[in-house]
């Protein structure tokens, strides 16, 4: 069209003329069609700022931010972080994004240490290996010309969002959800009687931060001197530490301080292993049969309940492979067939973070098997984390103290939706 307009123009110079009706007909059509264009463009650079002030407003970042964000996390390093700590500088990717997570902890109404370095949530995205120590694990074995990967410690299975566990991130304050404790209910009338009232009842769960630490020792001499990844060693044991620990909590709980999982919930339907009938049978547990995974399933469906898997520990599952439906039943014919990844016709998950040491009786080393519809669960956190270094405590043995926090929380939206076995002799 610009093209368009010039020749017009030069045409019209040229020949000292004026405007045939044809020419004139065509340059409307050209400026009505660049007025709509300049209509969307300024809608458009509208849409931009209103989106851009929403961003500001909620804390968000918008998508090039995000990109330029995820670039600059690939450059974080958590042994430059450690080191800023201990010496006060203040400087690098590791400075930036120690505000970003400054403002992140703000919104979400957490206090932090006005020493320590933030990090917010998305340098935590990475995908990583747990590591653990090996023979030189107070560093020595790194300090050396050649060195390989640092050799991984065995680590439970993190299985919880793999179950469609909800995620609740970025809170801020406390969040408090409404939720009814009581079913509709109508009643039958004569034909003039006065209606009951059924008043609904509510309840509400409070989600609120619970600081979960993860600390470790570094040598000095080995921040320095090693050939091996630190950085790495160090944010994966940190990592993997508070992961590990919060499953344990949400599928537990209900410790000093930690949040109150499954099992400890006293609202979940409770069934009872040996296919007992209540708990005072099999005052020490007893070993698991087929009327167990049935009756977990019952509980969860007699509470209006649609469970979705079951999640136990190996020491049930071997036992569950080795055991008949029934005693008479056919060589083979386990509650669980060899190589399976589900129970009953639903999903199964296994980990070590499902408790073996629960106590009935004189019995301390009992196993729990939970069936339930996950997506009933929800994790919180707020902010990202906060990395405290302590180059002082250690100093005369030559070591820096680290420490990793964060803010989480987990609760059951609705403990009826789970049922579980506490007492199961594996």
């Amino acid at each position: 069209m610009v093209s368009e307009l010039q020749t017009l123009q030069n045409n019209i110079e040229k020949e000292a003329r004026s405007m045939s009706d044809s020419e004139s007909a065509r340059l409307d059509e050209i400026d009505s069609r660049l007025d709509a264009i300049s209509s969307e463009v300024s809608k458009l650079e509208k849409l931009q700022s209103r989106a851009a002030e929403a961003a500001n407003l909620s804390g968000g970042a918008s998508y090039s931010e995000e990109k330029e964000r995820a670039k600059m996390g690939e450059q974080f390093s958590f042994k430059r972080a450690v080191q800023m700590a201990a010496t006060g500088r203040k400087d690098g990717v590791e400075a930036e994004f120690s505000k970003i997570a400054a403002d992140e902890f703000q919104r979400s109404g957490v206090s932090v240490a006005a020493h320590s370095v933030l990090i917010p949530s998305e340098v935590f995205k990475r995908d990583m290996t747990a590591t653990g120590g090996t023979g030189g694990d107070q560093g020595g074995v790194n300090i050396q010309t050649n060195v390989g990967g640092i050799i991984d410690v065995l680590l439970p299975k993190t299985v919880l969002r793999g179950l469609g566990v909800q995620q609740l991130n970025g809170l801020v304050g406390n969040l408090d959800m409404p939720t009814a404790s009581t079913q509709p209910a109508a009643g039958w009338n004569t034909e003039n009687g006065t209606a009951s009232e059924k008043s609904p009842a509510f309840s509400k769960i409070t989600f609120s931060p619970k600081r979960l630490a993860a600390f470790i020792q570094v040598s000095n001499q080995l921040m320095l001197q090693s050939s091996n990844s630190i950085d790495q060693y160090v944010r994966n044991f940190l990592i993997t530490a508070m992961a590990q620990e919060m499953e344990k909590a949400a599928i537990k709980g209900g410790g000093t301080n930690e949040p109150t999982g499954i099992i400890a919930n006293s609202s979940v339907n409770v069934a009872y292993a040996g296919g007992a009938a209540n708990n005072t049978v099999n005052a020490n547990g007893a070993a698991a049969v087929w009327a167990d995974v049935v009756n977990l399933m019952k509980a969860v469906e007699n509470a209006n309940g649609e469970g979705v898997a079951y999640l136990t520990n190996p020491l049930v599952k071997a036992a569950l492979q080795t055991t008949p439906r029934q005693a008479s039943g056919v060589e083979g014919n386990f509650i669980m067939p060899s190589g399976a990844n589900e129970l009953n016709g639903y999903s199964a998950a296994f980990t070590t973070n499902v408790p073996s040491n629960l106590s009935k009786g004189s019995a301390s080393d009992l196993s729990a098997m939970i069936f339930g519809d996950f997506s009933k669960m929800a994790l919180a956190s707020w902010g990202g984390m906060e990395l405290t270094v302590d180059p002082y405590s250690g100093a005369t043995a030559g070591l820096t103290n680290i420490v990793l926090n964060s803010y989480l929380d987990c609760n059951l939206l609705q403990p009826s939706a789970f049922a579980v076995i506490k007492d199961i002799d594996a």
